[in-house]
């Protein structure tokens, strides 16, 4: 669950509801500057794990003023987590993607990054 204020005569504020694997409901608000990055920022605050958001693109997959926007994104966690490229041979840092659809941009952002981290965290444990 999320809720997000933004305007052009502040901040963005974003709060965020999250459920860990344990049933545990965790919150944050956090101040960005846009409502994604609030969000981004408010899930960070819960996650407490360093990420480096690496890519992000959104797209209109419909036309008309409740068109669904698809969000992709590619993160990296901060552990130096290396692999070598099975072809190459070459030393690369691992990363994680993750995509979201929705009518809102920010529910949409929220669920691409909210899943790359759940593959990254996925990977580490």
């Amino acid at each position: 669950n999320m809720q997000v204020t933004s305007g052009t005569l502040g901040l963005s504020t974003a709060s965020v509801k999250l459920v860990g694997v344990d049933g545990k409901e965790h919150v944050a608000c956090a101040v960005g500057t846009g409502p994604v990055d609030s969000a981004y920022t408010a899930v960070d605050q819960i996650v407490k794990v360093p990420v480096t958001l690496l890519e992000f693109s959104m797209n209109a997959v419909t036309e008309s003023i409740d068109a669904i926007a698809t969000t992709q994104v590619v993160i990296r966690g901060e552990s130096n987590q290396m692999f070598t490229h099975a072809l190459t041979g070459e030393t690369i840092q691992r990363t994680y993607s993750g995509s979201g659809a929705g009518m809102d941009i920010v529910v949409s952002s929220l669920k691409a990054y909210i899943g790359a981290l759940k593959k990254m965290l996925g990977f580490n444990s």
